[in-house]
């Protein structure tokens, strides 16, 4: 967990049970909070009472979940406890899971391990790209994503990298996909 927690730049985490911490990434629901803007923002203290305040948040969906459920339980929750907070949402995607087994998926496989000498991990990972249920629904196929970025390139981070070798390797990855894919 050491690296782990060096490679996210954590201090520390909730559990330190390497199984419970990738269920926590990989599996379950999540309601992530990206920033919250209120008050008096600037150097120094100030004693300021906000008048308002604003919270950005989304929720990682995982499959069998309804966004409109969702949507309508954190409302609920928030109206709860205060009334007169203004509850604003902005989208909402049906949760999706590419298949991990079946020839596209043993491509993949193939695929990495060709590029990159090592036997890859199909991982669960959040992310927000809403046409992936439609490309599946109207090109009739599944979608399958092939994740080249690693925990130290900083993904979506003020600092974020791609190194040449991932680079590299992945468009090695991608043409033997294709190539896979094509005989089959």
């Amino acid at each position: 967990m050491r690296k782990f927690k060096k490679d996210h730049g954590f201090k520390s985490i909730r559990t330190e049970d390497a199984v419970d911490v990738m269920k926590r990434i990989w599996a379950m629901p999540t309601m992530e909070i990206h920033g919250v803007v209120g008050g008096y923002t600037g150097p120094g203290i100030k004693t300021v009472i906000p008048p308002q305040a604003t919270v950005k948040i989304s929720c990682r969906l995982v499959p069998k979940q309804d966004p409109r459920k969702i949507l309508r339980l954190v409302r609920a929750f928030v109206k709860k406890h205060n009334p007169d907070v203004q509850f604003i949402e902005d989208a909402a995607m049906q949760p999706y899971k590419a298949p991990t087994t079946g020839p596209l998926a043993d491509a993949v496989r193939g695929a990495v391990k060709f590029a990159f000498g090592r036997e890859p991990v199909f991982v669960r990972e959040g992310g927000s790209i809403g046409a992936v249920i439609s490309m599946e629904r109207y090109l009739k196929c599944p979608v399958l994503f092939l994740g080249l970025s690693l925990p130290e390139h900083g993904y979506h981070a003020p600092n974020e990298n791609y190194d040449w070798q991932q680079a590299s390797g992945g468009m090695v990855a991608f043409a033997k996909y294709f190539d896979e894919v094509s005989a089959l």
